[in-house]
This record gives structure tokens, sequence and C-alpha cells, in this order.
């Protein structure tokens, strides 16, 4: 059975949801928002880049795409539990961006395409874990503080 067909239909719907996320991601800049939030963006900004580069077979976008969203994950300190399963979770994500701008270095276009689809999912799952394993709690002066929702071990 011939695959392509569906994953290129799988990768149509992710460009646009992708591409419905971006375009509320286009407000103009707000002071009020959170850095996590600006990077997030930023890391959806890139992985954009990452899947017009698959659609277009621009492997040069593919690399520079995953290279930024690794750079925006180890450079940045997100709010979340520190136990073992987010840490699997980034370190996972890493190793994906780090396999998928190989791929697009040696121009493996179906590699590229099935690593840029367990990344998707991998950042799901994290999503996923910490929206379950925090709470916020408000301060005493108005700002808001993640506490877990369960005591890690």
């Amino acid at each position: 059975m011939n695959r392509r067909p569906l994953l290129t239909i799988f990768l149509a719907l992710v460009a646009g949801a992708v591409g419905t996320m971006l375009l509320d991601a286009a407000d103009p800049p707000r002071k009020d928002i959170p850095e996590t939030t600006v990077l997030m963006r930023a890391k959806l900004s890139s992985s954009q880049k990452v899947l017009e580069g698959l659609l277009a077979e621009d492997y040069t976008l593919i690399a520079n795409g995953a290279r930024e969203m690794k750079r925006i994950s180890e450079a940045a300190e997100w709010p979340r539990v520190r136990d073992a399963v987010y840490e699997h979770h980034a370190a996972e994500f890493r190793r994906q961006c780090n396999k998928l701008e190989s791929l697009a270095k040696s121009t493996n276009h179906e590699g590229a395409q099935f690593t840029y689809l367990a990344m998707t999912t991998t950042c799901i799952n994290c999503h996923n874990y910490v929206r379950d394993s925090l709470r916020i709690a408000e301060k005493p002066n108005g700002g808001v503080q993640l506490i877990p929702a369960q005591i890690p071990e």
C-alpha cells in the first residue's frame, strides 16, 4: 500500500491547522503577553517553516526551521514540573530537531516527513502533560504562579 497520498493529506491538514494558528498569532505584539507565549509562537513559526519546506521540498528551509526550534527549546525556561516525564519529552524533541536537520541536509524527504510528524506528536504529548501537571495559583499582588498539580517524586 502506498502511504504517500495519506501522508500528503495529513500534511495538508496539519498545514491548514498551523496556518490558522499563525493567523491568530499574527496580532500586533502586546506587552502583556508572557515570555513563554512569545517563545511558543516563535517555535510555532519555526515549525511552519519546516512544514513549508516539506511541502516545497526546500531542504534549507526544513533544516533552518529545525535548528531554530532546537535553539528556542534549549534557551527557554518553560514553566513546568521538573520531572523525568517532562525531561524525556524535551530531550526527545531536541533529538528529533537534530534528526530533522540531518535528514534535510541529506535531502531525505520521506525521512524528514516522518520525523516532523513524530515531532508534532511529541509536542502535543508534552503540552498535554504540562497542562495536566500544572495549576495556576493567584499571587497576592495580582500575578499568577504555576504550581504542580501533584508533588513530583
